[in-house]
């Protein structure tokens, strides 16, 4: 039964890599992040059980936010790190959620981390965004009103 399980998630997979792209493999490479999610899959099967540790590496190109997904089979997640930084787990009907904030531009690293009894298959995506950065009327906002904060204490200080 347990191999049924296994046959019909990788099939999954494939189907679902068709539409998005080949999915990276443990030490594999998701490329460039941008809006558009890469996935990535992890599978093993082993009679003693074990731990997982799978990593996988990405750019992106510009400061950004990261958000994904993981869920499977067979496998209980403990952590998703970014760059050795834990992301918190929220969990989902389809399995957990993950986001990382304030990404530099250059080279990270996501690294899966869990459990598994025997036998296992996991998929993830995940995507970048660009982080939020201020209009430059919301900055000349800001600058007025601290100007006027300036202007309001040294009247007062002069009285």
């Amino acid at each position: 039964m347990k191999l049924k399980m296994l046959v019909a998630a990788a099939s999954l997979v494939v189907a679902g890599s068709a539409m998005a792209g080949a999915p990276a493999l443990p030490g594999g490479d998701l490329g460039a992040l941008t809006p558009t999610p890469a996935l990535f899959l992890g599978t093993g099967a082993f009679a003693t059980g074990g731990t997982i540790a799978d990593s996988y590496t990405f750019s992106v190109g510009g400061n950004s936010d990261l958000i994904g997904s993981i869920g499977g089979y067979g496998a209980t997640f403990s952590s998703v790190l970014i760059d050795g930084v834990s992301t918190s787990l929220t969990s989902t009907t389809t399995g957990y959620g993950f986001s990382f904030t304030g990404l530099t531009a250059g080279s990270h690293t996501l690294k899966v981390e869990g459990a598994f009894p025997s036998i296992y298959t996991y998929v993830g995506s995940v995507y970048s965004t660009p982080s939020a950065v201020p209009e430059p009327e919301s900055l000349a906002l800001i600058f007025a009103g601290l100007g006027v904060v300036g202007l309001v204490a040294r009247r007062r200080q002069a009285v």
